[in-house]
């Protein structure tokens, strides 16, 4: 039996073989009236979907992919070529990409329809995808509230059911959070597990692609398709990929759960905290041996992830000057008017306020003080992370503080990233982490993210397998056929 027999996207057509290309224009349909609602995607691609289902089609049985017309939403700072790549941002709002990047090429090659690009927080930075300059995304468990970010137009696509799975980017907590707001899985790979060629880097020591699913078993597919080393990018590793599949389809408890202590889950709201103790009494009533770990302190976790991003950031975003890269502003005519005005206009409050943050922490004078003291404490946590566990052991946190705001709600300065408190601890780290469905809190999805070792993708998939299937665990959202049928609603 083949990996897709049974599960491709395709209804029988008259000559005996599958109409991809019918249940393409049925899942792009469906994701058209999606969209209408909740303004997950950027950009659908409906020609270049159909034409590589009418591919798809005429290939013969024993050269389909493990992905044979699986339909999936690229997150916008992805490259896919021929499409708008604006990263959210207005400075690149006319650019294409004239390439695919290096996990959209392995898609295609494994059979997977890109149905198109997605929204995201500008330039990857932000946590609730409100600052594109599109617009904000809603979240389509309840449309009148954030949906998380930065990846919030990935996750919203696959809870709404437009898509099974979806790529978006995890550089503190962009994948794992919209996946915990919207009840879906969502995992960070270990850093170097996956390429980064063809990704508009925002900080380039912290950005992983990720993938996000509605179905286990379809995110360690994807997963298993977008890892490998590639010599067109430095920072992937020549290391073998398991079969995160097969890990998936194996339900194993770790053999200890390391979860964070009381006084970290302090700033956790009361149902937050109600709903994570659940989530940990669960793997407790199966058997598995629990610990508790004090976590770094977040003052300097949140201190080190951003004085290190942000410095990042800044290098990154040089080049968008309406010169080099990005739309150009012309100004009073000389050229430091058209790089000032340029920047100006092409760049959102957010973006702005981290380059010059990110520009600061570099400059003479602070760099030693500062961004030095800051790469100190980076190891050093990853120094303690390390020491609390033991291979094939994880670390439990939450995800989120509190439930997903109203999107009309007001925040304090600082408050979103006063939340990354968890998140951050895997990028910092270069672990793998996966956010798990795990009931709800205030009727709202709740997520937890697993944390391991690096390399160990394969035992955070069999985990949350075991998990999902405990008693007491919620049902598996499911809003869509994953590729049978017409390969939609």
């Amino acid at each position: 039996m083949t990996a897709t027999a049974g599960r491709s996207c395709g209804i029988p057509h008259p000559s005996g073989g599958l109409d991809v290309t019918a249940a393409t224009a049925a899942r792009l349909d469906h994701a058209e009236a999606i969209n209408r609602r909740i303004h997950a995607f950027l950009h659908l691609d409906r020609d270049g979907a159909l034409a590589a289902a009418g591919r798809l089609e005429r290939q013969p049985a024993d050269a389909r992919g493990s992905l044979f017309g699986l339909p999936v939403a690229v997150k916008d700072n992805i490259a896919v070529r021929g499409l708008p790549s604006t990263s959210g941002s207005a400075v690149l709002r006319n650019y294409r990409a004239p390439y695919d990047a290096t996990v959209v090429e392995r898609l295609r090659r494994a059979g997977a329809v890109i149905l198109g690009t997605t929204n995201l927080d500008e330039f990857a930075m932000g946590s609730a995808t409100t600052t594109g300059f599109r617009g904000p995304t809603r979240n389509p468990v309840a449309p009148d509230r954030i949906v998380g970010g930065s990846s919030g137009g990935p996750a919203a696509a696959v809870a709404a059911g437009a898509v099974p799975a979806a790529l978006g980017t995890d550089t503190g907590g962009s994948v794992r959070l919209p996946a915990a707001h919207t009840g879906i899985f969502g995992i960070r790979p270990t850093y170097g597990r996956v390429s980064r060629f063809g990704i508009t880097a925002y900080a380039s020591s912290f950005d992983q692609v990720g993938c996000l699913a509605s179905d286990l078993h379809e995110l360690a597919q994807v997963l298993s398709v977008v890892s490998g080393a590639d010599p067109r990018d430095a920072t992937s590793i020549d290391r073998e990929v398991p079969d995160f599949t097969a890990a998936a389809a194996r339900p194993a408890l770790p053999r200890a759960v390391v979860a964070c202590s009381d006084e970290d889950i302090g700033i956790l709201d009361a149902p937050s905290r109600t709903a994570f103790f659940r989530a940990l009494r669960r793997f407790e009533e199966a058997g598995t041996t629990i610990r508790r770990f004090r976590l770094p302190e977040a003052v300097t976790t949140i201190s080190a992830y951003y004085v290190l991003a942000c410095a990042e950031a800044s290098s990154n975003l040089a080049r968008f000057d309406g010169m080099r890269y990005g739309s150009r502003v012309a100004g009073d005519g000389t050229l430091a008017a058209a790089f000032r005005e340029s920047r100006t206009a092409g760049f959102g409050d957010e973006v702005r306020l981290r380059i010059l943050l990110g520009t600061t922490v570099l400059s003479q004078g602070y760099r030693d003080a500062i961004y030095a003291a800051a790469t100190a404490a980076r190891k050093a946590i990853r120094d303690r992370l390390s020491g609390a566990l033991e291979p094939g052991e994880l670390l439990l946190l939450p995800i989120a503080r509190t439930s997903p705001r109203r999107l009309s709600d007001p925040i304090e300065a600082g408050e979103d990233y006063e939340g990354d408190r968890f998140t951050v601890l895997a990028a910092l780290a270069g672990f793998p982490a996966l956010a798990v469905p795990a009931g709800e809190r205030n009727g709202l999805p709740f997520g937890v993210e697993l944390m391991a070792l690096p390399w160990q993708e394969t035992t955070l998939l069999s985990a949350a397998a075991a998990f999902s299937a405990l008693p007491g665990a919620t049902a598996q959202r499911s809003t869509s056929p994953s590729r049978g049928a017409a390969g939609a609603p």
